[in-house]
C-alpha cells in the first residue's frame, strides 16, 4: 500500500494541443532532464462535457518521497537556470500549454500504489477525477470513510480506485481518481442503488464542496487500456 508523495498538475492547453502535450509528457526523461525521481502515473485529457477545457491532468509519483520533493524544488526552482535538459523540455511543452496549477499530495493509508494497480491489471478508458473541499482537518476522516463505505459500492458499479490523497500545503482539500469506462459510468449515474445517495449524505458530514469530471488517458500510459 502507498503512503507516498505525488505531484498533481492541472495544465491549461493551447487549442488542440492536448494529445501532443500528453505524448510529450509520456516521453519526458525524468532522470536525464530533471534527476528528480519522478515516475509518471498518468496523464489525462479532461472531457469537455464534464469540466474545464482544453485541460490536461498529470499525476507523478515521487518515488523517494521527501528526498525527491527536495530535488524537485531545487532543480526546477532554485537552480532551474543550470538545468538545460529541463529547460529544453519546458520550451517544447509551452508550444502546447500556457500554465497550470500544481498540488503536492500525500497518499492516504491503504491507498493503492501505482505498482499494485499495475499488478492488479487496473485500466480504464474513462477516469473519474474528484477534487473535494473538506472541513478544515477532516481530509483523513473523509478518505477513510470513502475507503470503507463508498469504494465497495463504486466497485460494484465498475469503478476501481486509483488513489486517495490529502492535498498538502492546505488542510481543506482532497483528491481521488477512479478507473472505469463510459458504460459503467452511465450505469452508475442511472442507478437506483440506495447506497449511492446514502453515501452522498454521509460524505456531507466531512465535505463542503464536491465535484467530479471525466478524463481520458494518454496513449501508452500505465493505466490506459492495453493495446
Amino acid at each position: 500500500m502507498s503512503e507516498g508523495l505525488f505531484l498533481h498538475e492541472v495544465v491549461d492547453i493551447v487549442g488542440q494541443g492536448s494529445v501532443a502535450y500528453m505524448d510529450h509528457t509520456v516521453a519526458y526523461d525524468t532522470e536525464g532532464a530533471g534527476g528528480r525521481g519522478l515516475t509518471l502515473v498518468g496523464t489525462w485529457s479532461v472531457m469537455g462535457s464534464t469540466g474545464r477545457w482544453p485541460q490536461v491532468v498529470n499525476l507523478w509519483e515521487l518515488v523517494d518521497g521527501w528526498d525527491g520533493w527536495r530535488r524537485l524544488c531545487d532543480r526546477t526552482n532554485l537552480r532551474r537556470d543550470t538545468n538545460p535538459g529541463l529547460a529544453e523540455w519546458w520550451e517544447e511543452a509551452y508550444r502546447y500549454r500556457t500554465g497550470g496549477f500544481d498540488r503536492l499530495l500525500a497518499a492516504a493509508a491503504g491507498s493503492p500504489s501505482p505498482s499494485e494497480l499495475e499488478a492488479a491489471g487496473v485500466h480504464g478508458s474513462v477516469f473519474v477525477h474528484e477534487l473535494t473541499s473538506v472541513r478544515a482537518g477532516a481530509g483523513a476522516e473523509y478518505l477513510t470513510a470513502m475507503a470503507e463505505e463508498w469504494a465497495p459500492v463504486a466497485a460494484d458499479h465498475g469503478h476501481h480506485l486509483v488513489g486517495r490523497w490529502e492535498v498538502l500545503l492546505t488542510d481543506t482539500e482532497v483528491c481521488t481518481i477512479w478507473a472505469t469506462d463510459l458504460e459503467a459510468h452511465l450505469r452508475l449515474m442511472r442507478s437506483r442503488d440506495e447506497r449511492i445517495p446514502a453515501w452522498r449524505r454521509r460524505a456531507r458530514e466531512h465535505t463542503t464542496r464536491w465535484r467530479e469530471e471525466l478524463m481520458t488517458p494518454g496513449r501508452g500510459t500505465r493505466l490506459a487500456p492495453p493495446g
